[in-house]
């Protein structure tokens, strides 16, 4: 979130739940999901297979390892759970222990204080609990443990991708393997140290930026009743923090020992920062930092009448939608405007009139690109297969920013512009599993509109119609996307 730039995904949803007990917070990562199940013909990729092949499993039945370690990061200690995917033998020098032999050190002597200590039978059930801890394996040397990458050649895993990674777990060992339609070379272990020592020098900015944003929400938390949950929508710049009524983090009795008790307490979102005027006969609540017009217009009323708080504009056309989309992404136009292309030049208008800045900045470059983002690839990551580049949200939120380039846009390269905006198109027209009939049918005839079309143009989108013709359900509902590639023309 501090840097965007430093994820492979870029800036990606997320939702944290934090507990604040005394001087201790609690940070957990709500996964949207726990579990992947793969049909009997779906093909996810060749990371357990390579796992399987290359490394041996030291405690039978088990299904991953899960590390703790401590270190202090911007004058607070931290206790980082994580889960690695393997570690060099002894045959690599790094000597390991038996937990029996080994000395538990400051870290484990204070897990002991949470009762995750050594128990003296062999394995024991947890009080009101239906874990079992059983101990077994010995415990392995952090300089020792590693971290595996696979992926086809064709897309080699670069160091920087990882980096971040590595360095909040402190993992000093690498493995990238790569592939050719399922066969690998020999692995090779990769010690980067001296590489996660440097990404932390250069990135020193960042990490003081996410060490003072973790003081904010640990005191934002605890202010407001030490029960939140902190979101993050992916499009935004901001962070919301709403505090929750739910089931606490911890078992019941390691409370007792960090103190304090956790208060049932009202959400503190984003209505806090929401405006109530009227348009036209509409009454809104509305962010007004997201529509400059709109914040110019209330800031001014505000200075000349400070205790005003009812705001009436004429009506403006289409704002419902053009909030909308704003609120809860620009895909959201689609759906309410279907394939109507006069409301959509209105609603592209709406937006220019209140200083919405729809594109960003973004080229038809930019935009091609999120739209690929549909994409999907796999990579097995904490023994699960971690879809990238999948985002479907993001690309159909470029198709709207596409349109609107279409539409309102500008273009400097009348040769080579219009025939990026094609290709663009008709990625949009061939994908019927990311874009809905209402999107096909908007950014194609809004390319009509704007652009001559060629012959070769024209063939290729008439026969992406009449498929869409044929294969149109009632419900609209999205399948799989049938080709791996987008179709690319250098023509004009």
């Amino acid at each position: 979130f501090v840097n965007p730039s430093l994820s492979k995904n870029g800036l990606e949803p997320f939702t944290i739940d934090v507990e604040v007990t005394k001087n201790t917070a609690i940070f957990c990562r709500a996964e949207t999901e726990t579990y992947t199940v793969i049909g009997p013909h779906e093909f996810r990729g060749y990371g357990h297979e390579f796992e399987k092949a290359f490394t041996t499993i030291q405690v039978p039945q088990s299904t991953g390892h899960h590390r703790v370690i401590s270190y202090k990061f911007g004058d607070l200690k931290f206790v980082v759970r994580y889960e690695t995917d393997g570690y060099l033998g002894e045959h690599s020098g790094v000597q390991t222990q038996t937990v029996e032999d080994s000395d538990h050190g400051n870290l484990l002597k204070m897990m002991e204080t949470l009762s995750l200590a050594r128990s003296t039978s062999h394995s024991r059930r947890a009080p009101d609990s239906k874990l079992v801890i059983k101990e077994e394996g010995k415990q392995v040397p952090i300089q020792s443990t590693l971290e595996i990458k696979t992926r086809a050649s064709r897309n080699p895993i670069r160091i920087h991708e990882v980096l971040p990674q590595l360095w909040v777990s402190q993992t000093p060992n690498l493995v990238r393997a790569h592939h050719n339609g399922g066969l690998f070379g020999p692995p090779e272990v990769e010690d980067v140290t001296r590489e996660i020592t440097k990404w932390e020098e250069d990135h020193g900015n960042d990490l003081t930026g996410l060490a003072m944003l973790i003081k904010k929400i640990i005191r934002v938390v605890r202010d407001n009743g030490g029960n939140a949950v902190v979101k993050h929508d992916g499009r935004s710049g901001s962070l919301e923090v709403w505090t929750r009524d739910g089931k606490r983090m911890l078992p019941v009795d390691l409370y007792s020992k960090l103190g304090d008790k956790v208060e049932s307490t009202q959400a503190i979102g984003s209505d806090a920062r929401k405006t109530t005027l009227k348009i036209g006969d509409a009454v809104y609540s509305v962010d007004i930092s997201m529509i400059p017009f709109l914040s110019s217009f209330i800031n001014f009323q505000r200075l000349a009448q400070p205790q005003r708080t009812d705001f009436v504009l004429e009506d403006i056309p289409l704002f419902d939608i053009a909030l909308k989309g704003l609120e809860s992404g620009y895909r959201q136009c689609f759906r309410s405007l279907r394939g109507d292309i006069p409301q959509y030049h209105t609603l592209c208008e709406t937006y220019d009139y209140l200083g919405v800045d729809v594109l960003g900045g973004q080229s038809v470059d930019d935009i091609f690109a999120d739209l690929r983002a549909c994409r999907t690839d796999y990579e097995l990551e904490y023994k699960r297969y971690q879809i990238v580049r999948g985002d479907k949200t993001r690309a159909r939120d470029a198709a709207f920013r596409l349109l609107f380039l279409i539409i309102r846009g500008e273009f400097g390269d009348e040769k080579q512009d219009p025939v990026k905006v094609y290709n663009a198109v008709l990625f949009v027209v061939s994908h019927s599993g990311t874009f809905k009939h209402g999107t096909r049918t908007a950014v194609r005839a809004a390319f009509e509109e704007r652009f001559v079309v060629s012959r070769k143009q024209q063939s290729q989108l008439e026969r992406w119609r009449k498929k869409d013709v044929t294969n149109r359900s009632d419900d609209e509902n999205t399948t799989e996307d049938e080709f791996p590639e987008p179709y690319l023309s250098d023509d004009s």
